[in-house]
């Protein structure tokens, strides 16, 4: 898994962008009208570009093996042509049913936005939304750039998309909203020029064909259960959003920054395992070798247990230092760091929920089984709607963020036992133990770095506190992993002391 470890690091990067761009926006306008506008006009593209990455690549990498084993990788490379050409009018067609209804769509996601800040929402969703097709499209190019192993070049593109962004947001905070729509706009569309060039090297050769064949049938039929689960978190987050807009002043903005800390671990750990793996899982799964899917699998998810549960652990004990760090000043106080706080540590162990629900989808992608996942994904919407709307009523913002979490884990445990009629148990009794050993490793982690923080900061400052905290947590983990003899910890000594 040494792919994985070096995407994470360049996903760190990348995410670091991110955190800056929540940064700015905290900064420029705190938790008021033109953030909660911001959030609901980027997160219409932002929920194409998710749902569509996910559908297109889950079922384009395993079509693409296929067709490239039974014919060439010309002939491939044709039908990835042929894809996008069909991608790119479906989407120019939605793009505009999206403006024309832009008026429910914004209400949809925000359902106690009115007057003004309704309007404007509206007028800056509308802009964003042009960049739709462009973000299909890319979509295909991006698992392309991933097919033959270009996974550096497939995760850079979001820092673009983040400094475009956070300069527009300047734009906006002096002369205007309408700077900040053209900024998303632009930020969406220009991102995935830094594509052109890796796909060209490749050899790849676009053509304007337009044929609805067999292979493409078979495509399209996959993709839309695909679409179904892959858009399980988006959904998920829409609908929370959708309820904490009349639960509470601000509250899609607090949710949005919390939210937005969880996504930074998911991004890093979760995306980029699962950007190494699949590739093998869908290459086997073309094969019908299940005995190297399932090795694979296994390898999959002892990398993301070993780093996701530590962070889960992390970010409900750090919760507040965190929020404090990265986002308050400017319009941004401290009552909103500890009410984000809060949510953010009823979230963290969500994202235990997401790594594996999500890697092990994709041996089920890889086998053809798209109607499983989607299965699914109706009972962790199911579960967190239910949750959510009784939570809020009891516990109001915090309750929101509770269900999700709860749904997410739920929804995993489901994917787990579905799983072993698959494949049979990849959960054995070796990865059952060290996924015992790094629970406690990680309590212990939490509770040992925590002590360390309170200590530190009777004479520190808050930030100076957690960043030694964490540099003392990570030590604490990495000597117990040791101690309890954590198989996956073998490879991370080797990738770290290799000469």
């Amino acid at each position: 898994m040494k792919t994985s470890y070096i995407l994470m690091i360049i996903t760190i990067l990348s995410k670091v962008f991110g955190l800056l761009r929540e940064k700015a926006l905290a900064y420029f306008f705190g938790v008021g009208m033109v953030a909660d506008i911001f959030l609901i006009a980027f997160q219409l593209p932002m929920t194409f570009t998710n749902v569509i990455s996910g559908a297109v690549a889950n079922g384009y990498i395993p079509m693409y093996d296929s067709i490239r084993e039974r014919e060439d990788k010309k002939f491939a490379d044709k039908f990835t042509a042929n894809l996008s050409n069909i991608i790119f009018i479906a989407f120019a067609l939605v793009t505009i049913i999206s403006i024309i209804f832009a008026r429910p769509l914004v209400k949809l996601m925000a359902e106690g936005f009115s007057g003004e800040k309704l309007e404007l929402a509206i007028f800056v969703s509308r802009v964003a939304m042009l960049s739709i097709a462009v973000t299909a499209v890319s979509s295909i190019y991006k698992a392309y750039l991933q097919i033959h192993e270009k996974f550096v070049i497939s995760v850079l593109h979001s820092i673009i998309m983040n400094i475009i962004i956070i300069i527009s947001m300047g734009f906006a905070y002096k002369m205007g909203i309408n700077y900040l729509a053209v900024g998303i706009f632009l930020a969406f569309v220009l991102q995935y020029g830094i594509f052109i060039r890796p796909i060209k090297k490749l050899g790849y050769k676009h053509s304007l064909t337009i044929d609805f064949n067999e292979d493409m049938k078979k495509l399209f039929t996959s993709i839309i259960p695909i679409l179904i689960s892959t858009s399980a978190i988006e959904i998920n987050f829409m609908i929370s959003r959708s309820i904490a807009s009349g639960a509470y002043a601000g509250g899609i903005s607090i949710l949005n920054y919390s939210y937005k800390l969880q996504s930074f671990v998911t991004g890093i750990v979760v995306t980029s395992i699962i950007t190494a793996t699949y590739p093998k899982l869908a290459k086997f799964g073309s094969k019908k070798d299940l005995v190297n899917l399932k090795s694979s699998l296994s390898e999959g998810l002892s990398s993301m247990i070993i780093l996701v549960v530590p962070a889960a652990f992390g970010l409900y004990v750090f919760s507040f230092p965190i929020v404090n760090l990265l986002f308050v000043g400017g319009e941004f106080s401290v009552e909103d760091a500890k009410i984000t706080a809060t949510v953010l540590s009823l979230f963290a162990f969500g994202v235990i929920g997401i790594g594996v629900r999500e890697i092990i989808s994709r041996a089920f992608y890889s086998l053809g089984d798209n109607k499983t996942p989607v299965y699914n994904s109706v009972i962790i919407l199911g579960i967190n709607v239910a949750l959510a709307l009784l939570f809020s009523k009891l516990m109001g913002i915090r309750g929101i963020a509770l269900a999700t979490s709860i749904s997410f884990i739920v929804g995993a445990l489901a994917m787990y036992f579905s799983s072993i009629r698959l494949i049979g148990n990849v959960f054995d009794k070796k990865l059952l133990m060290n996924f015992i050993k790094i629970t406690i490793a990680s309590l212990a982690m939490a509770l040992g770095s925590r002590l360390v923080y309170e200590v530190l900061t009777r004479s520190l400052s808050i930030n100076l506190s957690l960043l030694l905290s964490i540099i003392v947590a990570g030590g604490i983990y990495l000597i117990l992993l040791i101690l309890l003899r954590v198989d996956e910890v073998r490879e991370i000594l080797k990738l770290v002391f290799k000469k």
